[in-house]
């Protein structure tokens, strides 16, 4: 499903099955012709306590981290930071096995430049499975209003979240705790955009002695880093260059795995290349 976060992130939104039920894992067994019931050893169901509904087979490693709990916990950070009304998306979907959500900041959006009409808007994304189908994943940080595709992924000054296959102990308290200090600092981030708007992109810096966009893109893999230089007009500033490479990121990978990953290697390699421009 596409979701447009400018048009359809306005308002509360909740589809599919409510989030908020809760799971346990049950022991499973299998009738036998002549043993009677078997139980089967390292294997446990996820269940939904309301319905009793199996929603997946899983090893005894698998840690259930509840849809309800990572919501609860974006919820607390949003009431301690004192704000009222937040639209957002919950889509549930598999019977309950699958969740997503986004939640959407308006009121703090910020011009990056007037003449173009850009501004950032900050939003969290939220993706959980009780089937083993993905991780789960909370991604913090903010698209723009010109794209609304997710403009910034995990990782560095820009963004925080985290992602984790369903083993060991996952802390979704810290999720709260990261969207605070996001959105709190949501002002020095923007005034970061507005620096790198207006410094000029030197493909080859003589007092650096290097290629500088090459640089900022050191960690990107070599087929995704070719294509996003190409993107980059000749005369750019460090802003334009790094819309290229989330622009490329966002609509140009095949899977929200790959596109957040490369989003996070452009934000690190950005603000490392260009530490005066990111200095906060």
């Amino acid at each position: 499903m596409n979701i447009n976060l400018n048009e359809n992130l306005n308002e509360t939104i909740r589809r599919g099955n409510p989030a908020d039920f809760r799971v346990s894992l049950r022991a499973i067994a299998y009738q036998g012709d002549t043993l009677g019931w078997c139980g089967i050893p390292d294997r446990y169901a996820v269940v939904r306590n309301d319905n009793d509904m199996a929603l997946s087979i899983v090893s005894d490693r698998y840690t259930v981290v509840e849809h309800q709990d990572i919501l609860d916990a974006v919820q607390s950070a949003i009431f301690n930071l004192g704000m009222n009304r937040v639209p957002s998306g919950v889509f549930v979907d598999r019977g309950g096995a699958r969740m997503r959500a986004l939640y959407k900041f308006p009121y703090l959006s910020r011009v990056i430049c007037r003449a173009q009409s850009d501004a950032i808007c900050p939003c969290i994304k939220i993706e959980n499975t009780y089937d083993g189908s993905s991780r789960v994943s909370v991604h913090i940080g903010a698209f723009r209003f010109v794209c609304t595709n997710l403009a910034v992924g995990g990782g560095g000054v820009f963004a925080g979240g985290f992602m984790s296959i369903h083993v060991g102990k996952i802390d979704v308290k810290e999720v709260g705790q990261q969207l605070q200090n996001y959105l709190s600092g949501f002002e020095q981030i923007v005034e970061t955009y507005r620096r790198w708007f207006n410094q000029s992109l030197l493909f080859w810096d003589d007092l650096a002695g290097c290629d500088t966009l090459s640089l900022s893109l050191d960690a990107v893999p070599k087929k995704h880093k070719e294509a996003i230089i190409k993107r980059v007009p000749t005369k750019a500033t460090v802003y334009d260059a790094f819309n290229a490479a989330t622009d490329y990121a966002t609509h140009q990978c095949r899977t929200a795995r790959v596109a957040f990953e490369l989003l996070s290697r452009i934000n690190s390699g950005f603000q490392k290349t260009f530490p005066e421009a990111s200095r906060l």
